[in-house]
Protein backbone atom coordinates (compact mmCIF):
# COMPACT_ATOMS: atom_id res chain seq x y z
CA UNK A 1 0.00 0.00 0.00
CA UNK A 2 1.80 3.25 -1.13
CA UNK A 3 -0.07 5.54 1.72
CA UNK A 4 1.27 3.48 4.24
CA UNK A 5 5.06 3.86 5.01
CA UNK A 6 6.19 1.12 7.14
CA UNK A 7 8.06 0.21 10.12
CA UNK A 8 11.00 1.90 11.37
CA UNK A 9 14.23 -1.26 10.97
CA UNK A 10 14.31 -1.82 14.61
CA UNK A 11 11.04 -2.94 14.99
CA UNK A 12 11.95 -5.66 12.51
CA UNK A 13 14.15 -7.12 15.14
CA UNK A 14 11.82 -6.43 17.82
CA UNK A 15 8.87 -8.29 15.61
CA UNK A 16 11.09 -10.79 15.14
CA UNK A 17 12.75 -11.64 18.34
CA UNK A 18 9.23 -11.16 19.98
CA UNK A 19 7.50 -13.77 17.77
CA UNK A 20 10.11 -16.34 18.78
CA UNK A 21 10.36 -15.93 21.91
CA UNK A 22 6.27 -17.06 22.14
CA UNK A 23 7.43 -19.51 20.00
CA UNK A 24 10.12 -20.49 22.97
CA UNK A 25 7.30 -19.70 25.54
CA UNK A 26 5.19 -22.32 23.75
CA UNK A 27 7.79 -24.84 23.64
CA UNK A 28 8.87 -24.56 27.23
CA UNK A 29 6.05 -26.47 27.99
CA UNK A 30 7.76 -29.54 26.35
CA UNK A 31 11.08 -28.66 27.72
CA UNK A 32 12.79 -28.74 23.92
CA UNK A 33 12.57 -26.21 20.79
CA UNK A 34 10.26 -27.85 18.60
CA UNK A 35 7.64 -26.94 16.43
CA UNK A 36 6.50 -23.57 17.77
CA UNK A 37 9.55 -21.99 17.85
CA UNK A 38 10.44 -23.14 14.13
CA UNK A 39 6.98 -22.10 13.04
CA UNK A 40 7.00 -18.76 15.21
CA UNK A 41 10.98 -17.96 13.96
CA UNK A 42 9.82 -18.14 10.35
CA UNK A 43 6.98 -16.15 10.50
CA UNK A 44 8.42 -13.52 12.33
CA UNK A 45 10.57 -13.22 10.30
CA UNK A 46 8.46 -12.70 6.97
CA UNK A 47 6.23 -10.68 8.70
CA UNK A 48 9.46 -8.47 9.66
CA UNK A 49 10.04 -8.07 5.93
CA UNK A 50 6.82 -7.23 4.77
CA UNK A 51 5.96 -4.55 7.43
CA UNK A 52 8.84 -2.54 7.49
CA UNK A 53 9.95 0.27 5.24
CA UNK A 54 11.58 0.17 2.47
CA UNK A 55 14.73 1.64 4.51
CA UNK A 56 14.44 -0.58 6.86
CA UNK A 57 14.44 -4.06 4.06
CA UNK A 58 18.33 -4.17 4.71
CA UNK A 59 17.73 -4.90 8.81
CA UNK A 60 14.82 -7.29 8.17
CA UNK A 61 16.70 -9.32 5.41
CA UNK A 62 20.36 -10.01 7.70
CA UNK A 63 18.38 -10.62 10.90
CA UNK A 64 17.30 -14.59 11.16
CA UNK A 65 21.23 -15.99 11.10
CA UNK A 66 21.75 -12.94 13.73
CA UNK A 67 18.85 -13.73 15.58
CA UNK A 68 19.03 -17.83 15.47
CA UNK A 69 22.68 -17.40 16.44
CA UNK A 70 22.40 -15.50 19.82
CA UNK A 71 18.44 -16.79 20.90
CA UNK A 72 18.79 -20.32 20.73
CA UNK A 73 22.26 -20.67 22.39
CA UNK A 74 20.65 -18.25 25.31
CA UNK A 75 17.40 -20.56 25.75
CA UNK A 76 19.45 -23.52 26.30
CA UNK A 77 21.84 -21.44 28.86
CA UNK A 78 18.73 -20.22 30.62
CA UNK A 79 17.31 -23.38 30.77
CA UNK A 80 20.52 -24.96 32.09
CA UNK A 81 21.20 -27.66 29.42
CA UNK A 82 24.34 -29.57 30.05
CA UNK A 83 24.67 -27.93 33.42
CA UNK A 84 28.10 -29.14 35.17
CA UNK A 85 30.06 -27.58 37.66
CA UNK A 86 32.47 -25.34 35.91
CA UNK A 87 31.34 -22.43 33.17
CA UNK A 88 31.25 -23.23 30.08
CA UNK A 89 32.91 -26.91 30.04
CA UNK A 90 32.81 -29.17 26.86
CA UNK A 91 29.75 -30.75 27.60
CA UNK A 92 27.91 -27.66 28.28
CA UNK A 93 29.50 -25.96 24.70
CA UNK A 94 27.98 -29.23 22.87
CA UNK A 95 24.76 -28.99 24.58
CA UNK A 96 24.97 -25.52 23.83
CA UNK A 97 25.92 -25.67 19.86
CA UNK A 98 24.16 -28.74 19.03
CA UNK A 99 20.83 -27.38 18.94
CA UNK A 100 22.00 -24.37 16.58
CA UNK A 101 24.03 -26.68 14.53
CA UNK A 102 20.24 -29.14 13.76
CA UNK A 103 18.27 -25.96 13.34
CA UNK A 104 20.76 -24.52 10.66
CA UNK A 105 18.43 -25.62 7.68
CA UNK A 106 16.02 -23.59 9.14
CA UNK A 107 17.85 -20.43 9.36
CA UNK A 108 19.07 -21.12 5.97
CA UNK A 109 15.86 -21.40 4.65
CA UNK A 110 14.87 -18.52 6.57
CA UNK A 111 17.43 -16.26 5.39
CA UNK A 112 16.83 -17.01 1.61
CA UNK A 113 13.23 -16.50 2.10
CA UNK A 114 13.43 -13.10 3.85
CA UNK A 115 16.22 -12.32 1.11
CA UNK A 116 13.68 -12.98 -1.81
CA UNK A 117 10.91 -11.10 -0.11
CA UNK A 118 13.16 -7.95 0.47
CA UNK A 119 14.49 -7.65 -3.13
CA UNK A 120 11.40 -8.19 -4.35
CA UNK A 121 9.96 -5.53 -2.57
CA UNK A 122 12.80 -3.61 -3.35
CA UNK A 123 13.43 -3.50 -6.58
CA UNK A 124 9.59 -5.30 -8.24
CA UNK A 125 6.56 -3.66 -5.68
CA UNK A 126 8.44 -0.54 -4.84
CA UNK A 127 10.56 0.72 -7.48
CA UNK A 128 12.32 4.03 -6.95
CA UNK A 129 10.62 6.71 -8.88
CA UNK A 130 13.17 9.71 -7.84
CA UNK A 131 15.91 8.17 -10.30
CA UNK A 132 17.20 11.61 -11.85
CA UNK A 133 16.57 12.09 -15.95
CA UNK A 134 19.71 11.95 -17.49
CA UNK A 135 20.09 15.74 -19.74
CA UNK A 136 20.64 14.87 -23.16
CA UNK A 137 22.59 18.32 -23.03
CA UNK A 138 24.27 20.33 -20.30
CA UNK A 139 24.39 24.40 -19.97
CA UNK A 140 26.90 26.00 -18.92
CA UNK A 141 26.89 26.98 -15.40
CA UNK A 142 24.83 30.63 -13.70
CA UNK A 143 28.52 32.02 -12.87
CA UNK A 144 30.05 30.91 -16.91
CA UNK A 145 27.39 32.27 -18.84
CA UNK A 146 27.52 35.61 -20.12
Amino acid sequence: MPSVRGLPAWTAVLLTVAISLTGVAIDSLSGELGGAFTVAFFAGSVLAVLTVSRRALFVAGVQPPIIMAVLVPLVYVIAGVGGGSGLFTRTQIISIALPLATRFPLMVTTTVVVVALALIRAYVLEPRTSRPTPRTHRSAPAHARS
